[in-house]
């Protein structure tokens, strides 16, 4: 499947605007780093971003 690039740069504004609404919130910059790490984790383990995350994938 080719990448298109805007579809990537759209994704990417979203998650700068989630992450910036989510330290505007209260939630402290650490907890973010971390959550992004562990689904980066998951993402690399798994080989794929599953549709639903459950308890078995987390």
């Amino acid at each position: 499947m080719p990448v298109d690039l805007s579809e990537i740069e759209a994704a990417e504004v979203e998650l700068e605007q989630w992450l910036v609404e989510q330290t505007e919130n209260g939630v402290p910059e650490i907890v973010l780093v971390g959550l992004l790490r562990d689904y980066a984790d998951d993402i690399e383990h798994l080989g794929y971003v599953p549709r639903m995350w459950g308890e078995s994938e987390q």
